[in-house]
């Protein structure tokens, strides 16, 4: 054997034996494992740990809009105009000493604005639109929003009047129009006869005040309806109309000027601004607010509503605002009285007015406004009819005023549905005081603030004395008091006594208005002016039965500013149809003047062409 296949052999051998050595070590480890545990039912095995990612994941870059915002108020001379409330509509600050503010915007907002200063005059869109023009409209990328503003030469007016048109709402329709007693209609817009009628009739109330008395204006909403058609100039069309005089007018927003549509709300803020606003003058703080709270489509709650938001920045303005001041809280339709309700609103409690409910809102409304030491006055239009609404609610009278509409019965007549001539109110305030209202009709006399009736009298098959269950064969005798409410007197004067006259407030019409509508409205429907529709109140007529029928009678109605206004009863109005309802009489007669004059020159021209014909 040689000496290589020795350590051949050798080798074999010790791998041999390192093998069963290795085989017996782990037979003997595999005896000596205990067995696995029994697994437990319902109980989920845990997943074992995945290995990390470790490639890194890059987060997408989400660019956040910076929404804060900043300016400064000056006067015309450089200077900050300190402790301004400035909004967006959702929060209000309030500028520092030299008239500086910093917030963060809304990212809803469409309008940064100021409350225009008691001592700063209202800024304007024009000197021939002079409607207030006290906002910047939105910018996504402009941070900075300045304004100027310009002092009284006078400081804080201490006395001014202040004119409130209820309801304009000029259509694109011609409405019925008659300039004489026929029943030939004469083809006008509602603009034209807006601005022919009302702000003719407007500036000459302004002319007729003291010389340097300030006269302001506010119009209470639905300054259009889309009746006709949309018409994206309607709203430029009255703007300029209620600008159009010496006044500077505001206006609050109506529910026809939205009718739930996002286009027709957005063609009024182009044109007046933001919907929820504030404004002094005297030592009166002036809210404006949206109460048209839609439901679906065109529908809305009555009476009116508030979003939690609007709620938000009333209750931040109203906090920034000194409390020796008068609150005029502005909107458009009755907090007061409804009949087609949010669920969470109160019935008025008044069994005459059953049917009619009181915001969800007016409690807190109420209760932010009684914190003012000056006081309050609650201002609405809508209704078509002339109402100072009065109601006990929480322990309190509450009175709000509800202005009849300058259109009336939508420009189908020269009368509001209750019977109030076409026209509007002057208020006059000194210091927080109300200190005169009267109501003005359209080419009306300023004293004349009263219309009466004989309740038996035939309007076209309506009555008072079936109206309000007037004894018949009495003579009795019917005031329309338009603006009167319970502080008013209203006094019967036969054969030298005087005796009260007693007063009518209910659901229900007015006779003379409803028979003349019956007759001659195109666009409005007797259920709508007449005692079928259960929305309608009469609380400003008042009769009287006289002692002797055939009795002269002069009715005398005392205000609670002091004014005493009379009538008499050889005045009353018998003819249904061919009255101030239908037609003015100084429109009449200028009409009259004009075809005379027109056919003067015409029989001019004819008799100088036929001298030249004769000279032929």
């Amino acid at each position: 054997m040689t000496k290589r296949q020795t350590y051949i052999i050798a080798l074999a051998i010790t791998c041999c034996i390192l093998v069963a050595i290795g085989m017996t070590l782990h037979l003997g480890r595999k005896a000596s494992t205990p067995p696995a545990p029994t697994p437990k039912p319902n109980i989920v095995a845990k997943e074992k740990p995945q290995p990390k990612d470790t490639i890194k994941k890059v987060k997408p870059v989400v660019r956040k809009t910076d929404y804060t915002i900043s300016g400064t108020l000056t006067d015309e001379e450089g200077n900050g105009v300190a402790d301004v409330i400035v909004s967006d509509g959702y929060t209000c600050v309030k500028t520092d000493s030299i008239g500086r503010y910093k917030m963060k915007r809304d990212s809803l907002a469409r309008f940064i604005y100021y409350s225009v200063p008691a001592d700063c005059e209202v800024p304007i869109h024009s000197d021939t639109d002079r409607t207030a023009y006290f906002y910047q409209a939105v910018k996504t990328k402009k941070k900075i929003y300045d304004f100027t503003l310009t002092r009284l030469p006078y400081g804080k007016e201490r006395q001014y009047k202040m004119i409130v048109i209820g309801d304009p709402q000029i259509t694109n329709a011609i409405s019925p129009y008659y300039d004489s007693p026929d029943d030939n209609p004469i083809k006008k817009s509602d603009v034209e006869r807006f601005t022919t009628q009302t702000m003719r009739d407007i500036r000459q109330t302004i002319r007729d005040q003291k010389p340097g008395t300030p006269v302001y204006g506010l119009s209470m909403g639905d300054d259009v309806q889309y009746y006709g058609g949309y018409n994206p100039q309607l709203e430029r069309q009255i703007r300029e109309a209620l600008g159009s005089s010496e006044m500077r007018l505001f206006s609050v927003i109506g529910n026809h000027d939205q009718d739930g549509k996002s286009l027709y709300k957005r063609k009024w803020e182009e044109n007046f601004g933001p919907t929820d606003y504030s404004f002094d003058r005297g030592d009166e703080h002036y809210v404006c607010i949206n109460n048209c709270f839609f439901t679906k489509g065109k529908a809305y709650y009555s009476p009116g509503e508030l979003h939690a938001s609007q709620m938000r920045w009333l209750k931040q303005d109203l906090a920034l605002t000194p409390k020796d001041k008068k609150v005029i809280l502005c909107y458009h339709i009755p907090f007061t009285f409804g009949n087609a309700p949010y669920r969470k609103a109160k019935p008025v409690g008044i069994e005459s007015e059953k049917g009619h409910f009181t915001s969800s809102r007016l409690s807190s409304l109420l209760a932010l406004l009684e914190s003012f030491e000056g006081g309050y006055e609650l201002f609405c239009g809508h209704t078509h009819f002339a109402c100072n609404h009065e109601i006990e609610y929480e322990g309190r009278h509450v009175m709000e005023h509800c202005h009849a509409a300058a259109c009336g019965n939508i420009w189908q007549s020269n009368v509001n549905i209750c019977g109030t001539p076409n026209g509007y109110y002057v208020y006059t305030f000194e210091g927080t005081r109300l200190t005169d209202c009267y109501y003005k009709g359209t080419f009306w006399k300023a004293n004349k603030q009263m219309t009466l009736f004989r309740a038996e009298t035939n309007f076209n098959q309506e009555s008072y004395a079936d109206d309000w269950n007037l004894p018949a064969k009495k003579n009795i005798l019917i005031a329309n008091v338009f603006n009167a409410d319970s502080r008013w007197k209203i006094y019967a004067i036969e054969d030298g006594r005087q005796y009260p006259m007693h007063r009518i407030s209910s659901k229900g019409q007015d006779a003379f208005a409803t028979g003349y509508h019956h007759k001659y409205s195109e666009s409005v429907s007797y259920w709508f002016i007449s005692k079928q529709n259960g929305y309608l109140i009469m609380n400003h007529l008042y009769y009287y039965e006289p002692k002797n029928p055939d009795a002269q009678i002069t009715i005398k109605a005392v205000d609670p500013y002091g004014h005493t206004y009379t009538a008499s009863s050889s005045d009353v109005i018998t003819e249904p149809f061919a009255n101030f309802a239908h037609y003015y009489k100084s429109e009449y007669k200028e009409a009259k003047k004009q075809k005379e004059q027109q056919l003067r020159k015409d029989s001019l021209e004819t008799k100088k062409e036929d001298h030249a014909n004769a000279a032929q």
